[in-house]
Formats: structure tokens, sequence, C-alpha cells
């Protein structure tokens, strides 16, 4: 699994432990941690509200209750923990991708625009070595076909095999099973051009599934001279997730 996969499996459903607190306030939490654990996401709700009532800038709590509403598809609520949070830890950067997925959940698509943009610019500026690294952040989190997928927009993609987008499907354990990525690879590129299927001053992109042994399936590929914007891209991407689009070639990678 490659590691901004494994990191972004990490934290999409990750309760947080709360050292520090007072002892009146640590039963609580321990209680809805136990069920979160459980995965008993809407049964710890509660005990996590008791324990912010108690300690209401307790940002670990705060982290923990917005897992677990947006984990229960509680999202009016999950808005509203994961803006106390974000105002409680303004430098901590992983609040704001929590934020954009809420608000694509609740469909206020301006307002996760917003964010977007206040995420992009953070990266920016930042001196903190490990977001500057990052190659990706988790952009949404849903369910299809019973399955939970994550989708991962890559900061700055670059080089020969470059990827944009990658909705990641789990198994039973929140584990990868399989991805479907958005690419677009130098090689494809100049050939479509020199075929003319393509300007010159546009790329080929493509819809591909990289699956268990090895295996991979190009679904479909457009082209233009600008990335492909999520919301554009990602009916396309629900139509292969949900059966709509068979592959048009596959094949075993070595």
């Amino acid at each position: 699994m490659n590691t901004f996969v494994a990191l972004g499996l990490a934290f999409s459903l990750l309760a947080s432990s709360a050292p520090g607190l007072p002892h009146r306030d640590q039963e609580p939490f321990d209680q809805g941690l136990a069920l979160f654990d459980q995965g008993k996401y809407e049964e710890s709700i509660p005990w996590f509200e008791k324990a912010l009532v108690r300690h209401p800038e307790g940002s670990n709590i705060l982290w923990n209750l917005g897992v677990a509403t947006s984990a229960a598809d509680q999202h009016e609520k999950a808005l509203t923990y994961w803006q106390k949070y974000r105002k409680l830890r303004p430098e901590d950067w992983q609040g704001l991708p929590r934020l954009i997925q809420t608000l694509q959940a609740l469909g206020r698509l301006e307002e996760r625009d917003q964010i977007l943009d206040q995420l992009y610019q953070l990266r920016k500026g930042t001196t903190d070595a490990e977001f500057k690294k990052a190659p990706v952040f988790c952009r949404e989190q849903l369910r299809v076909g019973g399955r939970r997928v994550l989708v991962y927009q890559f900061f700055e993609p670059e080089g020969k095999w470059m990827q944009f987008y990658r909705f990641v499907v789990t198994d039973a354990q929140g584990r990868q099973d399989y991805f479907i990525s958005l690419g677009s690879y130098d090689m494809t590129t100049q050939i479509s051009r020199e075929l003319g299927d393509i300007k010159e001053d546009e790329r080929m992109y493509h819809f591909d599934g990289y699956y268990q042994e090895g295996l991979h399936k190009t679904f479909g590929f457009l082209s233009g001279k600008t990335t492909p914007a999520y919301d554009d891209v990602r009916p396309t991407f629900m139509k292969i997730l949900n059966g709509e689009i068979e592959a048009s070639s596959s094949s075993q990678m070595e």
C-alpha cells in the first residue's frame, strides 16, 4: 500500500485520546472512546458531548465528536464541531479537509471551495514540514454499494505518471481493496498528440482502476488544456464504482 494511502486511512476514522483531562472528564470520554472503537459511532456521541460540557475547550473531544458525527451521517452536527475545532486549533491543517468533507456531504459546495482555497493557501506559507511534504488530502468520504470510499486529491500532481484524484475503496477492515484514479501520463499524452487525437496544448486524461494482484483496468479518456475540476469528473467516478461504466481494456501489471 502506498504511504499516502496508509496515512489517509489512518486519519479517516481515527479516534483521538485526550491525555491530561481531569479525572471527572476522563470517564465519559473513555466511555465514548470504547463505543467508538466498537464501531458504535452514534452511541459514542452523547458520551463525548458529556465530556465536552465539562471541558468545552478540549480539542481532542471536539475532534472525536467531529469524526463520530460524520461517521453517523449527522453532518450538520459535524460541521459545528469541526468549525469549533478549527477555531481552537487553527495551526492544525488536518481540520480543513474535515470541513471540506462535511460541506461536501451537506451539498454546500461554494463554502467547500472557500475552505479548499484556505487549505492551499495555508500549505503555500506553512513551515510544517509534514504538511509541506503531504502528497494528498482526503476531500470526501462516502459509501458506495455499502462500502466506504475515501477520495484523495493530490496537492501538486507531478512526474510522468501524475495522478489528480483517487477514489480508494476499502474492505470490511477499513483497508484499501482497490482504487480508481484520474491520471495523465506523459507517454499517453505524447502518443495522442502524434496521432492527432488531441492538440499540442492539451493533455490526455484517463480513468484507471488498480486492483489486487496487479490487475489494471482503463475505463475511459478525456482531454483538455487544464486539469478537470473535481465536480466535473466525480459523476464518472460514481458510474464506474456503481458498475455503470465497464472497462475498455484490462491488463496485468508486472
